[in-house]
């Protein structure tokens, strides 16, 4: 049996959609799985302290059960420190790295845990190469993306040149380039070609939306952006096929602190790939393992002006975009489809 140890996959976030994704890849390919995932039982402090006591009780028999055990987030190792007495000797303990919680800093707080696991999975090759201190082998398999249906026919280009960014606009993630799109847009009117046509639609939501609105006001940059907040999931799709490129110029750092940010893989990516568009973003980060450049995409330094010259690239030649996401979209389906993320999830899991 695998136990499969992963967050409330009832919030539906990356890391738990995920969760599900292999969970049904293991299931799908005959291996019994046990998920386990804390959850609150009841409101308040209390709820949560008393979800922590159950989930540990529900782990003591899983473990002896188990013969692997995936964790789905370096945090869920802890737990099993704790109840490392009673773990089976033959067992294999794997754990999934996806990016900025074991980059940097991070990864000498996790250092020591993740040297304890048999093998790490690493949800792209850029992850692996950050931890290439940890002693244990290290397999990339990439997530799949599950909003686009592969068999659906990507839309055509709309007549203006339409830019897509889904992304949250918090501080704490301000390495999602929202404010080089602004720069370069400014920079774009300043020389007088954003009259010739041109749209930016954001999606998503954040502490710093109401800053970002001001800004674009305050440049006269209005008449070309359009804020939609966060959409669902049928809307989003819809935003897809009226969108000419994705743009998302997210970026790695490390800051004095030892803090890194940055895309792990950036399922969004794909999701723009499988929806038949082109993706402009930064060079550093999990998005390289997806994004060819001058093919899919475009793979930029993290300055506006280097944005500016694709966007002018972009609008004296617009037969560019097209294809590019025809590029993308066959990229995207021949090495990030189903199939072969169960074979990928199927080799890792060989010890």
């Amino acid at each position: 049996m695998i136990l499969l140890l992963s967050f409330d996959v009832r919030r539906r976030g990356g890391i738990e959609r995920l969760t599900l994704q292999v969970q049904s890849s293991l299931e799908a390919t005959g291996h019994t799985v046990q998920l386990l995932t804390p959850q609150r039982v009841g409101p308040g402090a209390l709820g949560r302290q008393l979800g922590r006591l159950w989930f540990l009780l529900q782990l003591l028999p899983a473990l002896w059960r188990s013969q692997q055990v995936l964790s789905m987030h370096v945090l869920m190792l802890k737990p099993l420190r704790w109840l490392g007495w009673c773990r089976r000797q033959d067992q294999d303990l794997l754990c999934w790295v996806h990016g900025i919680e074991v980059w940097g800093r991070n990864l000498t707080t996790h250092s020591q845990a993740l040297s304890h696991c048999r093998k790490l999975l690493a949800s792209s090759g850029f992850t692996r190469n950050q931890l290439a201190c940890i002693p244990c082998p290290i397999s990339v398999v990439h997530p799949m993306a599950d909003l686009i249906d592969p068999a659906t026919p990507p839309a055509p280009l709309p007549a203006t040149l339409t830019l897509l960014t889904v992304a949250r606009m918090s501080r704490a993630e301000s390495y999602k380039g929202h404010g080089l799109i602004v720069e370069a847009l400014d920079a774009l009117n300043r020389l007088g070609e954003l009259d010739q046509g041109l749209l930016w639609e954001v999606v998503g939501e954040g502490d710093e939306q109401p800053e970002l609105m001001q800004r674009v006001a305050d440049l006269g940059l209005e008449p070309w952006v359009k804020f939609h907040g966060p959409l669902s999931d049928k809307a989003l799709r819809a935003a897809f096929a009226r969108s000419s490129v994705f743009l998302m110029p997210s970026f790695f750092s490390i800051n004095e602190r030892g803090e890194a940010s940055g895309e792990g893989f950036g399922i969004v990516y794909l999701e723009a790939a499988l929806a038949g568009r082109a993706s402009i973003a930064c060079e550093e980060g999990g998005q390289s393992d997806l994004i060819r450049h001058g093919e899919t995409g475009w793979l930029i330094p993290p300055e506006s002006s280097a944005l500016l010259q694709v966007l002018r690239e972009l609008i004296q030649t617009p037969s560019l975009a097209k294809q590019r996401g025809l590029q993308a979209r066959a990229h995207a389906l021949e090495q990030f489809s189903a199939q072969r993320f169960n074979r990928q999830l199927q080799e890792a899991l060989r010890i």
